[in-house]
């Protein structure tokens, strides 16, 4: 049977292997390019690695000798963080302070009364105001719960309210604001007043005044020469020089907690636009001291005579004494008030004495009144969880009023966390940050030792360098092995190493002088740990650097300043810092790292060549396919003739064999 054969598919002379041969003999070009190809990138990858190490060493000495720089860190320590806690900022100044907490700033919280659990809240506009911010919810009707709910969403950041099921058929509504302080009251508006006085959580307020209209018309039947020396003004009544007048409130009045008896005055001289008729003692005289002493008795405790005597003493029954007059005062100053809590008055008060003992001077009264302060418009609660208050810290002898609990202008640099009041004294501490400049010197080695390795890796061949590095996982002794002497020769990275271990041993000025003017002063040299070995460490004398933690931790508590300016230190006095480590370390380490120094550079022209390798095998395969396809062509033409050749040569065989037969 005759064999067929396809040209280029199949043949007889064994093209395809020839042509296989070839090619392969031109492909070792193409392999050489792409180890060449693979070599370029892998010292790209080990550049860019060395770079992250640059880098990583640089951002370490800049945060060391920086603005932000860990030496100026500060850490307030609190006697009892029950009562109080602080935190304290880089300017805040080391030291110590006593500090006492009388009062924690609070806000208004009111409850309502035991409600029905079916209680309803009618529709209306409820409006509310918590110091000079307001809100209004157009409420449609409902629950306490929903209402609760709606309000709470309203009011985000000034008021809440919850509801509290104090038994199973019966609920209590709370309404706070959020803001504390005593400029921050709770006020119901509009329709909330209503629901406050239904619901129990609000009463009207009680006031008692002194009604000094009906005080000088009483007086228009007094024989006696005081009516003469007494005058109404446009705000009150002006008690002229050596008088006693007494202001009757228009009941007995029960002095219960949270009241308090306020009134205001001024000193009028005689030169003031108010005139009085001179009293007859008008040239007399004047005495060596004055004492002006408003005060209040009550009413058929003592008798006029006693009440015009009025003695210096505080007792149940007599007369109370008040703070004094102040004639030091201008009546161009305005008037002064005067404000006395029930805890600093009898249990009633029924009338106010005011004796004028100066023999020049009028004092004008207005305005005695015994009220709530913390009355809400008109109403005050009924039972109020708590009322909105300052908080207040007794500090260095001085009373100090916030209206919050976190405190920030008391101490610079400090911020006071307020949690409870208490009659205890607290010691505050500002001390040093030592653990976060301790970590941050730690780093700072770490990534300095990390760059003396890959150095070494890559300039050495020794396997002893990464056996020496015990710290190391699998992959990254892997990694090292890999890069072993992959750089022998490379100059500039042993210059690096060089150099930095000299910056590192170098001395620099700080205030502490010589004593401190090396890091090994503060333990970190090349052999800082402590301890006897028989053996040479090799490791000690490749240039790493170790760390006294110990010694460390000691530099730090007593010489932080002294160890920042080792670090980084202005010496001209131009605000700029031109010495310590850090900064020569950064410094020297600038030309390598930035976008245009010696390793981007490095990298750049790798990457050049990378692209040019790449287009070059580009370029060459496609010229093996071109090969490749010719070969095929050129071998598929020749065994075509061939075979015409074969099928010519057997038709003439044929065509002979047939002549001899025929004869």
């Amino acid at each position: 049977m005759a064999e067929i054969n396809i040209p280029g598919v199949s043949s007889k002379y064994n093209t395809a292997s020839l042509i296989e041969d070839l090619v392969a003999a031109e492909r070792i070009k193409l392999s050489r390019m792409e180890k060449n190809l693979s070599r370029l990138e892998e010292n790209k990858t080990i550049w860019h690695q060395v770079n992250r190490e640059f880098g990583s060493l640089q951002r370490t000495v800049k945060s060391l000798y920086g603005f932000e720089n860990p030496f100026s860190d500060k850490l307030a320590s609190s006697s009892d963080e029950r009562i109080l806690t602080a935190l304290a900022s880089r300017n805040a100044p080391i030291d110590n302070y006593s500090l006492t907490v009388k009062q924690i700033a609070t806000s208004d919280r009111f409850k309502s009364l035991s409600l029905d659990k079916a209680f309803r809240i009618d529709a209306g506009d409820y409006g509310f105001r918590v110091g000079s911010k307001s809100l209004s919810l157009d409420y449609r009707g409902g629950t306490l719960e929903d209402f609760s709910r709606r309000l709470t969403d309203k009011g985000e950041g000034l008021i809440r309210a919850i509801t509290v099921r104090d038994t199973p058929d019966t609920r209590i509504m709370i309404i706070e604001a959020i803001p504390t302080g005593t400029e921050n009251r709770l006020v119901f508006e509009a329709d909330a007043v209503n629901l406050g006085l239904r619901t129990g959580m609000l009463q009207k307020a009680e006031l008692w005044e002194v009604s000094l209209e009906s005080v000088f018309k009483n007086l228009e039947n007094d024989t006696t020469s005081s009516k003469n020396r007494l005058a109404l003004s446009d705000k009150g009544m002006i008690v002229g020089p050596n008088t006693i007048v007494r202001l009757p409130f228009e009941e007995e009045i029960e002095i219960k907690p949270g009241l308090v008896l306020e009134y205001e005055y001024r000193v009028i001289k005689p030169d003031d636009t108010v005139k009085l008729l001179d009293p007859p003692w008008a040239n007399a005289p004047k005495p060596q001291s004055k004492t002006t002493v408003p005060n209040f008795t009550e009413e058929n405790s003592v008798t006029e005579q006693g009440i015009r005597e009025i003695p210096g003493v505080k007792n149940s029954f007599g007369v109370f004494n008040l703070p004094s007059v102040d004639f030091d005062k201008n009546s161009d100053e305005g008037f002064e008030v005067v404000r006395v809590e029930a805890s600093s008055l009898p249990t009633n008060i029924r009338t106010i004495v005011l004796e004028n003992s100066d023999i020049e001077r009028s004092v004008e009264i207005a305005n005695i009144r015994i009220y709530n302060p913390k009355q809400l418009g008109g109403f005050e609660p009924v039972n109020p969880s708590s009322q909105a208050e300052d908080a207040i810290i007794e500090f260095m002898g001085i009373e100090i009023q916030r209206p919050d609990n976190s405190i920030d202008d008391l101490i610079d640099g400090l911020t006071l966390n307020i949690k409870r009041s208490s009659s205890k004294p607290v010691e505050l501490s500002i001390i040093p940050d030592v653990e976060t400049a301790k970590e941050a010197i730690i780093r700072f080695v770490f990534n300095y030792n990390q760059l003396i390795t890959r150095i070494l890796v890559l300039t050495n061949d020794d396997q002893g360098i990464i056996d020496e590095l015990e710290y190391l996982d699998d992959a990254e002794r892997e990694d090292l092995e890999n890069q072993l002497g992959y750089m022998r020769g490379e100059n500039a990275l042993a210059q690096v190493k060089s150099q930095l271990q000299s910056i590192v041993s170098n001395p620099y000025p700080t205030s502490a002088g010589v004593e401190l003017s090396l890091l090994a002063h503060i333990g970190i040299s090349t052999n800082a740990s402590s301890g006897n070995t028989s053996a040479a460490n090799f490791s000690k004398l490749r240039g790493y650097l170790e760390i006294d933690e110990e010694k460390l931790e000691k530099a730090l508590e007593t010489n932080v300043d002294a160890i920042k300016e080792l670090f980084g230190k202005d010496t001209s006095g131009d605000l700029v810092i031109d010495s310590g480590v850090a900064n020569a370390v950064d410094s020297y380490l600038t030309p390598y790292v930035r976008s245009t120094g010696f390793v981007s550079n490095r990298i750049a022209r790798i990457g050049g060549q990378i692209d040019d390798v790449e287009e070059d095998i580009s370029n060459y395969e496609q010229y093996l396919e071109d090969y490749e396809a010719n070969l095929r062509r050129q071998y598929g033409n020749m065994e075509a003739i061939l075979n015409q050749l074969e099928n010519s040569s057997r038709e003439l065989e044929n065509f002979a064999r047939q002549q001899s037969d025929e004869r």
